[in-house]
């Protein structure tokens, strides 16, 4: 968590429940092996042909939008990705989460190790 403070001998203060950083634990060094890579989309014939049917999707969707905007909020966006489906309605990935469901904090008094 970084801050950047502008003003000297100022006073700063949080709301009670007011959200002050996000915290998104990940295994030490588990970043550091990772080795990333650009490969071209032609090398993938077809990682190729999804990425247009998706963009042609995504073309159409906002197409759509721009001729008449739906009432409800939550039709402004395609959804695809959050339902875990690829442009034809087929099911990616067997692993999916569209939600992550985490253990709440333990009691300051309660040291609890990593597995």
């Amino acid at each position: 968590m970084n801050w950047l403070f502008t003003r000297s001998s100022r006073w700063v203060r949080f709301e009670a429940g007011e959200p002050i950083c996000f915290f998104f634990p990940v295994q030490r060094g588990y970043l550091e092996a990772v080795t990333p890579r650009f490969v071209s989309m032609e090398d993938a014939p077809e990682v190729l042909d999804q990425f247009k049917a998706w963009s042609a999707a995504r073309d159409a969707f906002h197409a759509q939008m721009a001729q008449a905007a739906p009432q409800a909020g939550s039709d402004k966006w395609q959804k695809d990705y959050y339902r875990g489906v690829d442009p034809a309605g087929q099911p990616g990935s067997a692993t999916h989460q569209t939600k992550l469901r985490l253990a709440e904090f333990a009691p300051a008094t309660e040291i609890v190790k990593p597995h």
